[in-house]
């Protein structure tokens, strides 16, 4: 190893366990309390998150389901969460925190003020500023944004619409075996999008790394309260680098931001990579039918549906 990949390795390595320590520290009068570090995160989330699932929760703490279950299991029991099943849609369960849950996460927050108080109390205001500008400083630095400064999402023009289409075509054909049908179905809806969508509530992005195309995702209303989410793919060279979890995670945030409570998408079962990664944002299989139309073969298509 380079002596300067031994500099950096030997002080990110002390500074993780100077760190370790400090939350360490942080998190004893926490974990005083009935309630561990990562009860107390879940609460937080349940909070903070608008028709919140279990399935959800899943996809954004990247938790086993089954130990998530055991905590809300626990936190039922205990009178912190509420059960109700949705209106619209029998199989899903959304969870919101009781009054006595919101007052142990109240309690638990405040703990957690106070002890990064009392361990920053000793440090004068100067040093202070100097210590949080630090933390934005390393933040920045080290988060997967900065580190990956190649990659850039942006709306979609009108030279990209032929990407799209072109993509779809040769992805699908070389990966899946769909034919040349498929890409007809492509070209022929994306091009009515691009020419009446409502700019304020659609859109299509683009993943560039370097400048180049390599990947997109959209989202076309459905109603005032739904969306569809369209036209996914990642290219081969891209996927390593979690491009498709940035582009689904931008997809519903504006989704989010627009109002939708509703978002599905229709896919094949061929598609192992991208159901996985939908099952794992909460998305769930709700319709599945045969299709022999885009290929030579027997494919399903499925429908997954997910509810805010």
């Amino acid at each position: 190893m380079e002596e300067k990949n031994c500099l950096i390795v030997s002080e990110v390595r002390s500074f993780s366990r100077f760190y370790t320590k400090i939350l360490g520290l942080l998190n004893q009068d926490i974990l005083d309390s009935p309630y561990s570090l990562i009860e107390a995160r879940i609460l937080f989330e349940i909070g903070e998150i608008p028709n919140c699932t279990s399935n959800i929760l899943v996809g954004k703490l990247n938790m086993d389901p089954g130990y998530i279950s055991r905590i809300l299991g626990r936190f039922n029991s205990d009178g912190l969460i509420t059960k109700e099943k949705s209106s619209k849609d029998g199989r899903y369960t959304f969870i919101s925190l009781t009054s006595r849950g919101k007052e142990i996460l109240l309690s638990l927050s405040q703990k957690s003020n106070n002890q990064i108080i009392a361990l920053t109390n000793p440090l004068t205001q100067s040093e202070r500023e100097k210590l949080v500008e630090s933390m934005k400083y390393i933040k920045n630095l080290l988060s997967p944004s900065s580190i990956d400064r190649s990659l850039k999402i942006r709306t979609y023009k009108l030279k990209d619409i032929n990407y799209i289409i072109e993509k779809h075509k040769k992805l699908y054909k070389d990966e899946f075996g769909f034919s040349h049908e498929f890409a007809d179905y492509v070209e022929k809806y994306l091009i009515q999008f691009h020419k009446s969508h409502d700019e304020d509530k659609e859109n299509i992005w683009i993943a560039e790394i370097n400048g180049k195309p390599s990947g997109v995702i959209a989202i076309a209303k459905a109603d005032d309260s739904t969306a569809q989410l369209r036209w996914f793919l990642i290219e081969p060279e891209a996927r390593y680098r979690r491009l498709g979890h940035t582009l689904l995670q931008t997809a519903l945030d504006f989704s989010r931001k627009k109002n939708y409570n509703h978002i599905f998408l229709w896919t094949a079962d061929v598609l192992k990579a991208a159901r996985h990664l939908y099952k794992s944002y909460g998305f769930n299989l709700t319709e599945s039918k045969n299709n022999t139309t885009w290929t030579d073969h027997l494919v399903k298509e499925e429908r997954w549906d997910l509810y805010f």
